[in-house]
């Protein structure tokens, strides 16, 4: 059977976010399509595990990390044998790490990237990395991206515009199969008042401090699943400002997040930059017949969030348009009713394995041919 590995700076179990669970679809997806999958990361020793899906991931030891940009001296040196011992790499931008090695090995092994987002931090590193992005990208036999919002919104990408596949991410719908069952503590929770559901990494793109504001004009609930480098400045604001009706949920399971999103009145995503490339959350949203809340960022969120049909897109940073999309969605059952009828039929037609991840399936046979 062919091997395709996977190039991305996390993964599962290091870390959990909506890009290692995009990759955990490609992943799956192919495996159950007869291809051996791996994965090679970076976390705190070397080491080696299997998912229960069958994903064999590679940790490689971090030595240290530049500007969210992991760097492993075992990984540096593995890069040759990694290439040559697999058929296909499919790289994950961005990892400049990952990239420069591409860079100064002359492996052959076909490659391509999935384009996840553009760089939207410190501004001058990025100007003097561009030349070394446009050579990786020129190297790369296929690059995918997650939507032609965000092809459309980043211009160095338009020299390569021959090799663009659009390829929005997907939903494995077996990890919600067969779950365990819920904390009885949320379970108890049921009744409530109606809550809004934010699930992600607390990252600084995601617009969770708008999300603060907006919390207290919102005529319900608003819980917040997941962990990351602003718990502890979120936590505070929410003491200090006496916001009652906002809980920090922490990191959830799959069973307890599932619950949770079933259980939701709608998903939210507030999130304030294009960093927000598509959204995998709101993937989930649809697929549990959610109405949504997004914001309009010029990428695949509002692919997924169509306005007006499974949900309301809002500007960024505007905590008064976020107030009242939700109290709309609060207070109008009927509204809701017809988003969520329309996330099914959204969901079933453009997100679901069969219909994008066979593209990845096309690329990869293509490329091995």
């Amino acid at each position: 059977m062919p091997q395709v590995t996977h190039v991305f700076k996390t993964y599962f179990p290091e870390t959990s976010g909506g890009l290692e669970e995009a990759i955990r679809q490609c992943a799956v997806h192919a495996a159950a399509k007869g291809f051996t999958v791996k994965v090679v990361s970076v976390g705190p020793a070397d080491y080696t595990v299997t998912s229960p899906e069958g994903i064999c991931t590679q940790f490689y030891k971090k030595t240290w990390d530049f500007f969210s940009n992991p760097f492993s001296v075992s990984f540096a040196r593995a890069f040759s044998d990694i290439s040559r011992h697999t058929d296909l790499l499919h790289f994950h931008f961005p990892w400049p790490t990952a990239e420069m090695l591409a860079l100064v090995h002359a492996q052959k092994t076909p490659s391509l990237v999935t384009f996840h987002c553009d760089i939207h931090r410190m501004p001058a590193l990025k100007t003097l990395y561009l030349p070394f992005v446009r050579r990786f990208l020129h190297k790369m036999d296929c690059i995918c991206v997650t939507s032609w919002q965000l092809f459309y919104n980043t211009p160095y990408l338009a020299p390569f515009a021959h090799k663009i596949r659009e390829i929005p991410l997907f939903m494995n719908e077996q990890r919600f199969a067969g779950l365990g069952p819920v904390d009885p503590a949320l379970a108890a929770s049921a009744g409530k008042k109606p809550f809004a559901l934010f699930v992600g990494v607390l990252r600084w793109y995601k617009g969770l401090d708008i999300l603060l504001d907006a919390a207290k004009t919102t005529h319900g609930d608003i819980r917040i699943a997941g962990t990351g480098p602003l718990l502890d400045k979120l936590a505070a604001r929410i003491r200090n400002e006496n916001l009652t009706n906002v809980h920090l949920m922490g990191f959830q399971s799959d069973a307890d997040l599932a619950w949770l999103i079933q259980n939701a009145r709608m998903v939210v995503l507030p999130s304030i930059t294009a960093a927000e490339a598509f959204g995998q959350v709101l993937l989930e949203g649809l697929y549990f017949q959610k109405p949504l809340v997004s914001t309009s960022l010029g990428t695949g969120t509002s692919v997924v969030n169509r306005h007006g049909y499974t949900g309301l897109v809002v500007p960024p940073g505007c905590s008064r348009s976020l107030t009242l999309a939700m109290n709309t969605l609060f207070s109008d059952n009927a509204l809701c009713k017809r988003f969520s009828q329309n996330a099914q039929h959204h969901y079933a037609a453009h997100f679901t394995p069969a219909a994008q991840g066979q593209k990845y399936l096309e690329i990869y046979r293509s490329l091995l041919n």
